[in-house]
């Protein structure tokens, strides 16, 4: 199974995810033509590291126009939307699965801002990388057998992404995959029901308190909604919704389709 044409949804599946998406003035029409069947991703590094890294991703170089990829992966784990359209990021090389010598037509690629010399990489942005991976190939319908290194693809001799091993990166990708395909069991939806019932407590009057209890612990007077360690570092809402998701894929799972 693979997903043909552009992936428009971009912004939509990393949102669900749970990720933070900034999307890019025009994405949805950016890119050098459209996309073939999309077969998995490729993951790289800028080899910059700065804050205006995404710039040469959208734009380009003097050598290579851009886009050269559909996702810049910042290092606080937020996510840029450059593009839906093909960019000019996998070069020439070979995986199972993959044409050789022309994946930009069939694979979505990540540049993740970094040195390139491995030794930069952030806790959120790390786990950014393996949910957003996630998260396409299971849009895409395929598992983590897809999610490869440039310096796996390449024969050119890059080192991208520096510093990740990518055995264990697609390791904890399919663990991502197979734990959001999984329905929640009622004995967990209830233990959920009755933690958000319970935890609160009585909420004051003071707008601030009322915006902590529902975003997480040390939020005053930050805007950084990190969540509650009791709900996987999720907000109130987004548990509910996470919540809701998986006691609908339980009632399909448990009513069979009319005949």
């Amino acid at each position: 199974m693979s997903w043909t044409g552009d992936p428009i949804w971009l912004a939509d599946v990393l949102r669900e995810a749970g990720l933070r998406v900034i999307e890019h003035e025009g994405w949805r029409e950016r890119g050098h033509g459209d996309f073939a069947d999309i077969r998995g991703v490729l993951c790289h590094h800028t080899a910059g590291g700065g804050a205006n890294d995404w710039r040469i991703v959208q734009y380009g170089r003097p050598d290579l126009d851009g886009p050269l990829a559909q996702l810049v992966l910042e290092r606080d784990g937020t996510y840029r939307v450059i593009a839906a359209g093909v960019c000019w990021h996998a070069g020439r090389g070979s995986w199972p699965g993959w044409p050789t010598d022309n994946a930009n037509y069939h694979v979505i690629g990540i540049e993740a801002v970094s040195r390139g010399d491995g030794s930069d990489w952030t806790p959120v942005q790390l786990d950014a990388y393996k949910r957003g991976c996630a998260a396409i190939l299971r849009r895409i319908g395929r598992d983590a057998n897809d999610c490869v290194g440039h310096r796996e693809y390449s024969s050119e001799g890059k080192i991208d992404p520096a510093g990740i091993d990518m055995d264990e990166f697609r390791t904890d990708v399919q663990a991502i995959i197979e734990r959001e395909d999984a329905p929640m069991s009622a004995p967990e939806v209830q233990q959920i029901i009755d933690f958000i019932s319970g935890f609160c407590g009585p909420i004051g009057s003071d707008v601030k308190d009322i915006r902590e209890q529902l975003c997480g612990l040390e939020q005053r007077d930050r805007g950084q909604y990190k969540g509650w360690p009791q709900l996987d570092d999720r907000t109130v809402v987004d548990a509910l919704a996470d919540m809701i998701s998986r006691m609908d894929k339980l009632e399909r799972r448990l009513v069979p389709p009319s005949s």
